[in-house]
């Protein structure tokens, strides 16, 4: 194939609707819903702020009780206003006003001050909880754990910046919407149950009693709309939860592209990057059928019974009417208690849909939690040495699936030591150096060293954006741990000495440096950390010949009593070595190099 066929373009962008076909059911499943997903919100009202957090709750439901006087008051307003005005008393009337005016001032206050401490403690609660998850996630490597273990969590960014928000921004609203309906629902039944009095009737010569018959009747009502919305809605959960899935999805490939749009651009890639993303947007779209279906029939059901719902109360009057009992008065005042009392039973109505997408943010969380703490069993143990010794034990690695990587007999590298460890691709070699990190717990065996005063550098180096160069040099560690005579003394070792007078500018510096630059700031910092054993994962392969020789023989220089433990391939660098381990699938060949080879490694640098 030559270099036209492969840029050019022979792969064409399928529209949505060619992929459709494809995507017409979603074969994913949704886990199912229990009681342990709402468990999620307990932690932070049984935590050290939960004093705080209930005295502001308790506040917010002393306010909203207040709040639902006010409504009974106005009720009690409306019957002596409006009897007034149709008996013709302008007088009464305007007297009237003033009361009104001040219950409205006070009614607005009550408001206002309960929308602020429900946000407040609503930001309290979600920075406490955001804390939390991110101590589960930065822990016992639980962030690496959850993109190459068996058991994996989707988009956890989005479940630790999204949802925890979501979560506390739905659960205060529903919940305080539901404590204030309870409250207005007690208040106002006892209006209804006292205007509506007795429904007295004969059936088949019976004499039949019905005491608040008005409320009783509201109660029914509700609750049989209640039953056929979840039974025609309830799917809705379900949807919901595959379609936030689906959406994170998007925004991780959105992500991609960002981080890397340099490699796309040298491929080529766009076409293929939008299929990709039309996959993505088919994922979307079908889902989405769901969603709409679901979503519908919950709005029908719910708008069906908020369109009916006052020729229920018109029924229900007409022995008031027939009785010639009911004024106009009267009828404001019974139809306002009807609509408080019926709008607080029909809350599960009203917020079904906000319910439905809640209860799937919490199924994500609780998936979320189940796997962070679930025990990773490694095979692998590790034990702490005091001195620069690496001694190895019967090591088996594994694959995930059981099978056997390569095995490795007893071994010790002994402080000072320059080891290789090369072999064909696939055979185990960086899996070795995960299993010494601790992140690679398939197999069995024992590794022991000064786990305190180790270090590991991955062909790729991590150079956090948006800090300065003296914070990129010194990760993991602070700023302030080494003078600026230490910074610039790696930095010319490295070969990078051109970046020293920028070594406090903030910057995008994994957009700065090349992967080259990245592996030499990589050595820079084991220079700067001096650690007693060091694990070199291919970490010079995309320098020249030149400034790898120049790294080795700085590190072999100054830092003499280290212990090197290097993955590598370019035979350049067997002269820095003194030993190999040669891995194959059969197991481990252990070799010395030779004197001539590791003699000429013990060139100098300027340090």
């Amino acid at each position: 194939m030559n270099g036209q066929a492969v840029s050019g373009s022979s792969i064409s962008p399928q529209p949505l609707a060619a992929l459709w076909p494809h995507f017409v059911q979603t074969t994913e499943k949704t886990p199912p819903h229990s009681l342990s997903d709402w468990k999620v919100i307990l932690p932070y009202w049984l935590s050290e702020e939960k004093w705080r957090a209930f005295a502001m709750l308790g506040g917010i439901i002393g306010l909203s009780f207040l709040y639902v006087r006010t409504a009974v008051w106005f009720g009690k307003w409306n019957q002596s206003f409006f009897d007034a005005m149709f008996a013709f008393r302008a007088q009464d009337c305007l007297s009237l006003l003033p009361s009104y005016l001040l219950m409205a001032a006070l009614s607005s206050a009550i408001y206002v001050f309960q929308v602020y401490l429900t946000q407040v403690l609503s930001m309290r609660w979600r920075l406490w909880n955001t804390r939390v998850y991110l101590r589960q996630y930065l822990s016992n490597e639980t962030y690496y754990r959850l993109e190459h273990g068996l058991e994996q969590a989707d988009n956890p960014d989005q479940r630790i910046a999204d949802d925890l928000s979501q979560m506390t921004i739905w659960t205060l609203k529903l919940g305080l919407d539901a404590i204030q309906a309870v409250t207005t629902l007690i208040s106002f039944s006892i209006v209804l149950w006292d205007i509506g009095g007795t429904l007295s009737f004969s059936w088949h010569g019976h004499a039949i009693h019905i005491p608040g018959y008005l409320f009783l009747g509201t109660v029914l009502a509700t609750l049989f709309t209640s039953l056929v919305l979840e039974r025609f809605g309830g799917p809705l959960v379900g949807a919901n939860y595959r379609q936030q899935h689906y959406d994170a999805d998007l925004r991780a490939g959105l992500m991609d592209v960002r981080r890397n749009s340099e490699q796309i651009a040298f491929y080529g890639g766009e076409e293929a990057e939008n299929l990709r993303f039309s996959r993505y947007l088919a994922h979307i779209a079908t889902n989405w059928r769901s969603v709409v279906t679901y979503t519908w029939r919950a709005n029908f059901i719910t708008n069906f019974f908020h369109e009916t719902a006052s020729c229920l109360l018109w029924v229900m009057l007409i022995p008031k009417l027939l009785a010639h009992t009911l004024t106009v008065g009267l009828y404001s005042r019974t139809n306002a208690a009807f609509m408080q009392a019926r709008n607080s039973l029909q809350w599960f109505i009203d917020n079904y849909t906000d319910l439905a997408t809640l209860r799937s943010i919490l199924q994500r969380l609780n998936e979320f939690e189940r796997i962070v703490r679930h025990p990773f069993e490694k095979g692998i143990t590790r034990h702490t040495l005091s001195s620069g010794d690496v001694q190895i034990e019967n090591l088996i690695l594994k694959r995930p699936d059981g099978s056997v990587l390569t095995t490795l007999p007893n071994l010790t590298l002994h402080a000072g030591e320059r080891w290789m460890i090369s072999g064909p691709s696939g055979v185990g070699k960086s899996t070795l150096l995960r299993a010494l990190a601790g992140l690679w717990g398939y197999g069995s065996g024992t590794l022991s060293f000064d786990t305190q005063h180790a270090m590991f550098v991955p062909q790729r180096p991590y150079v956090p954006d948006g800090t300065s160069l003296r914070q990129v040099l010194s990760y993991p560690t602070t700023p302030d741990h080494y003078d600026t005579q230490a910074y610039e003394r790696v930095l010319k070792s490295v070969n990078l000495a051109c970046y020293i007078p920028r070594v406090d500018d903030v910057a995008d510096w994994s957009q700065i440096f090349s992967p080259g630059e990245e592996q030499r700031l990589a050595i820079a910092r084991v220079l700067l950390f001096r650690p007693r054993v060091v694990f070199l994962d291919e970490a010079t392969s995309a320098l020249d010949e030149e400034n790898e020789t120049l790294l080795y023989s700085v590190l072999t220089t100054h830092l003499p009593q280290t212990t090197l433990v290097s993955v590598a391939h370019h035979a350049n660098l067997r002269r820095f070595h003194q030993h190999e381990i040669l891995l194959s699938p059969k197991g481990a060949l252990i070799q010395p190099i030779s004197e001539t080879e590791a003699a000429n490694g013990s060139a100098t640098a300027s340090y």
